[in-house]
């Protein structure tokens, strides 16, 4: 019997095509954060948020367990599909059963083909994705803060893949038959700058110069009133270009493919970085050192993860590619997924070459074939290329070959010193005042500006990372009744503030649980230590570590200690300070924790046994069949009847 479910409109739950009855509107609320969310764990507090405006009553865990037994009722044989994970429960959706799922992947490959320069394949995705639009995001679900936040992300979503689609569109002359379209979609969001661009240059390639300003001028009044904002520089850029007659803004007659059989596109592959905040210097020396002629840069920005390093990157190489000819390439050598293997060289060489016209039949299986075409196909008009996230210098080192000639920006949490050729740059956290204006920006100055001390807290509890910081405020804005003193308070129980700051696109918990696998793949020694050494870290509380505390508490010597302690270091899951001497920061120690509170290994089968003679232990299985005895916090089980709920996540006291 097969299974769908539909949150792209009404709420939907279908078996074998037949729609069933989902139950009452709060019930209806669980399972759509339990789909926003599909795969991964929701803890109670975050469903007693999402279900409950407010202060909940007491009855919120007992009613929750109701909720989720009837759930697996509505979906009969397939009820082992919600599971209880502490501290909360996991509803497994499998390929094809989601309409979340299918159009977060359409959009995606619309946007890698478009960006590749095929604009006919980013149709094709594109309109698949948005045709599984039936109304608004779960528009029969009752919404709380909570639940709307989750909701405006797939919002968001649905917008971006609507001007992806325009581009497309645009890119292959139909900017006559979409203009009674696209005057729609810019009403329905008429801050979006993005459409207001593609409906100018649609007015302006149907010869209406007058209509295409007159848009202009109708989007700035819009951003002024609704915002009190003037427009962006891309916006601005395309008016002047519009009073100037650029004639690049005609699109020249497509061109048939030259002998070789590849389309000259210029890629322009690398994402928008977003709003940058405190980072002027850093800004400043990489556009100084990406700027080099002598020779094209070789730079790894290294730090520690959510520092921001990507953004950086992007932001940098964005603003150089304006007077470049050859665009930019992009590629995240990261896969966050559990279980997935990092993309290999020869996959990113394939996607480069995708991306700059070489059709696939023409694009070799051979690794080292593959390196010397793309060498090739560079040519003189080199482009910006950035490798993200990268694991280690093996993964980058064939790249950086195959792009000989082009300025290339690796980003990774290790330093990757063995590359030659290359400048290190440390991106560090940000300084105080750039961490409370992130802060304020998303969350409001009002409230910064009313408590700034419970702001300062904030940051000192997110470590002054961008990526968590982020978190936060996007929290507090869907938040307008916390105080920050109250969230604050919150976030300082460290049992909770994984789930306090675990925001839609911005995984915290997921950023370090990648690097936890990647310690985790080791086989040697070292590796056996070091992840002993984390799940210490779990249970120790520790915030410096040397490696006499570490030789003590593993019982090992100082030298396995030490180069323990180096592996961590070297995946940023703790600083050093000093010689001999490392800080563990807050997050970090979080995850630990949660680690040694579940009993399981992320992405591996719980193995746990009682420990003879330790009440309150577990014992984890190693790869390899070695067991590690440690501290079991006893997270509650939401199945187990008079469990403890923990606190309640909706509205703080003030």
């Amino acid at each position: 019997m097969t299974l769908r479910f539909n949150l792209l409109g009404p709420l939907q739950i279908r078996h074998s095509g037949r729609l069933v009855p989902l139950g009452p509107p709060k019930q209806r609320v669980v399972l759509a954060v339990l789909l926003l969310e599909a795969g991964r764990v929701v803890s109670l507090d975050r469903l007693t948020a999402a279900v409950w405006e407010g202060e909940p009553p007491r009855s919120a865990v007992a009613n929750l367990r109701t909720y989720v037994n009837r759930l697996r009722d509505v979906l009969g044989g397939h009820h082992d599909r919600l599971v209880a994970h502490a501290p909360g429960y996991t509803l497994e959706v499998r390929d094809g059963e989601s309409d979340i799922a299918d159009f977060t992947e359409n959009a995606r490959q619309g946007r890698a083909v478009l960006a590749g320069g095929d604009p006919r394949a980013a149709l094709r995705h594109l309109s698949a994705a948005l045709a599984l639009w039936r109304g608004a995001e779960a528009e029969d679900v009752p919404r709380t803060p909570e639940l709307s936040s989750r909701l405006a992300v797939l919002a968001e979503q649905r917008c971006l893949a609507m001007e992806d689609l325009a581009q497309a569109r645009l890119s292959l002359g139909e900017h006559a038959e979409m203009l009674h379209e696209l005057r729609e979609t810019v009403a329905e969001h008429p801050t979006r700058e993005r459409l207001w661009g593609h409906l100018m240059l649609a007015l302006y390639r149907t010869g209406d110069v007058a209509a295409a300003l007159a848009a202009y001028e109708r989007a700035r009044t819009v951003l002024r009133e609704g915002l009190g904002l003037e427009p962006g520089p891309d916006l601005v850029a395309l008016q002047r270009r519009m009073l100037n007659r650029d004639p690049g803004l005609v699109p020249a007659p497509a061109r048939r493919p030259g002998p070789s059989g590849a389309r000259r596109v210029v890629p322009r592959m690398i994402p928008s970085p977003g709003d940058l905040v405190g980072r002027d210097r850093e800004v400043k020396e990489l556009t100084r050192l990406a700027g080099e002629t002598r020779s094209p840069a070789r730079i790894v920005l290294h730090g520690p993860g959510g520092v921001g390093k990507s953004a950086l990157a992007r932001h940098v190489l964005r603003l150089l590619s304006a007077g470049r000819p050859g665009g930019h390439l992009y590629a995240d050598l990261q896969d966050v997924r559990p279980g997935a293997p990092p993309p290999d060289p020869s996959r990113v060489m394939t996607c480069f070459l995708t991306a700059l016209g070489v059709p696939a039949e023409r694009i070799p299986w051979d690794p080292v074939q593959a390196a010397e075409v793309l060498r090739l196909r560079i040519g003189d008009d080199a482009p910006l290329v950035l490798l993200d996230n990268a694991l280690d210098d093996g993964q980058v080192r064939p790249l950086l070959t195959a792009c000989d000639g082009c300025p290339v920006v690796v980003t990774s949490r290790a330093m990757l010193s063995t590359l030659e050729g290359t400048e290190h740059v440390e991106i560090l956290p940000l300084p105080g005042d750039a961490a409370r204006e992130l802060l304020a920006g998303l969350c409001g100055t009002d409230r910064t500006d009313a408590d700034p001390a419970a702001a300062n807290r904030i940051a000192e509890l997110c470590e002054c990372l961008p990526r968590p910081l982020r978190a936060a405020g996007t929290r507090l804005a869907a938040r307008r009744e916390w105080s920050l003193a109250a969230f604050a308070g919150l976030l300082a129980d460290e049992r909770h503030r994984m789930d306090l700051l675990g925001n839609g696109d911005l995984p915290i918990r997921e950023s370090i649980d990648a690097d936890y696998r990647v310690l985790l793949s080791g086989t040697g020694p070292v590796d056996s230590a070091a992840v002993e050494l984390f799940h210490h870290l779990g249970t120790a509380q520790a915030v410096e570590l040397t490696p006499a505390d570490v030789a003590r508490s593993l019982a090992c010597d100082t030298v396995t200690a030490s180069a323990a302690l180096g592996r961590l270091a070297d995946l940023r899951l703790i600083e050093p300070v000093e010689q001999a001497r490392y800080r563990v920061g807050g997050l970090v120690r979080c995850f630990a924790s949660e680690v040694v509170r579940n009993g399981r290994v992320p992405g591996r089968p719980a193995a746990r046994h009682p420990a003879p003679g330790f009440p309150g232990w577990a014992v984890l299985e190693r790869p390899g069949g070695r067991l590690i005895t440690q501290g079991h916090a006893g997270r509650p089980d939401p199945e187990r009847p008079g469990a403890a709920s923990g606190p309640r996540s909706g509205s703080p006291p003030r």
